[in-house]
């Protein structure tokens, strides 16, 4: 590990300059010029340091781009790696001129420093520093760039997915914990949406002839808040509701949105089962219940396989002199 010391240290410099570069841009997801200048800039960095450079052009969000290093190993014993990172931000068009990158002593602040321009330039430069040294004792290393993370990858899931199935393991530039700790294990996440169908009536004139959804969906509310804690590692939160047209008139439609996690793949499982068979009985007459949604994010659970390269993380930071741990 100490070998790439010298390339890196000398790199600092530069590093903070592409820094720079990236955060004071704006690219939130939407904004498809911003985040394909990104991209581009990437793409021509990534060329100019010899990797193989391939653009996926999008329609409705930023094009990703794959960069490879190719090694000098082969066969069934030669290493493959993947790396990924985002080219998106969740900030809104201005803020990079609002608020550029700057300094404040040890800490750099600027929209997207670390989620995720800091985290794709540690990738790019990591990779660098094996090339400066020399290191090729692998197949490949892939990295990819996807556009659109922060609205949960919907086109790019499907670019990155079919090159992960190749790969021995893959790591995530995201931030680290505020306390320096990578990331092993996360929750799972799903949005479900609950709507109840009633039937609108006056108010005032003639309330016996409506079927009021809101009411429905307050008991709804309450029956779905049961389920959290299904299984060990389950949340499930209603926290988004709507519905009705006007103050005098029996609401005939209302829903709401339920944030659903899962710390492992049973727990998803029997929270995705609930949902699905969840009873069509309701207490207000005239009403009808249902639920939609699933799983946007799987569960990340700690296997073995992710806590052999936790350690391995562990291992080569106190060859570098500072300790570092994992959490969930």
């Amino acid at each position: 590990m100490t070998s790439l010391l010298p390339f890196l240290n000398s790199s600092y410099s530069n590093f903070l300059a592409d820094l720079a570069a990236l955060v004071n841009v704006d690219c939130g997801t939407h904004n498809k010029a911003g985040v394909d200048h990104v991209g581009e800039w990437i793409g021509a960095r990534c060329r100019e340091w010899g990797w193989e450079v391939e653009r996926r052009p999008q329609v409705d969000y930023g094009d990703c781009w794959i960069a490879r290093l190719r090694g000098a190993s082969d066969g069934a014993n030669a290493g493959r790696l993947l790396l990924i990172g985002h080219l998106d931000t969740v900030y809104p068009d201005g803020t990079a001129a609002a608020r550029p990158m700057r300094f404040e002593g040890d800490k750099i602040l600027g929209p997207g420093v670390c989620d995720m321009k800091g985290g794709l330039l540690v990738g790019m430069y990591a990779l660098r520093a094996l090339q400066m040294t020399g290191f090729n004792d692998f197949a490949e290393i892939v990295f990819v760039f996807n556009s659109e993370e922060e609205v949960g990858s919907p086109v790019s899931r499907a670019v990155y997915s079919s090159i992960a199935q190749q790969m021995d393991a893959a790591i995530v530039f995201e931030s680290a914990r505020a306390n320096g700790d990578i990331v092993s294990a996360r929750k799972g996440s799903a949005e479900y949406k609950l709507t109840v169908k009633g039937k609108s009536a006056h108010a005032g004139v003639e309330p016996e002839k409506g079927a009021n959804a809101a009411l429905e969906l307050a008991h709804q509310i309450i029956a779905v808040s049961q389920l959290d804690g299904l299984v060990p590692g389950v949340t499930v939160n209603p926290d988004v509701i709507g519905g009705g047209t006007k103050s005098n008139v029996i609401p005939d439609e209302a829903w709401a949105l339920i944030d659903v996690r899962a710390t492992d793949s049973a727990g998803a499982e029997a929270i995705t089962q609930a949902l699905a068979n969840w009873p069509t009985q309701t207490t207000v007459p005239g009403t009808q219940v249902s639920i939609t949604g699933r799983f946007g994010f799987a569960p990340m659970a700690k296997t073995p396989a992710t806590a052999k390269l936790a350690q391995l993380a562990k291992e080569a930071a106190r060859e570098l002199g500072f300790e570092m741990d994992d959490a969930a």
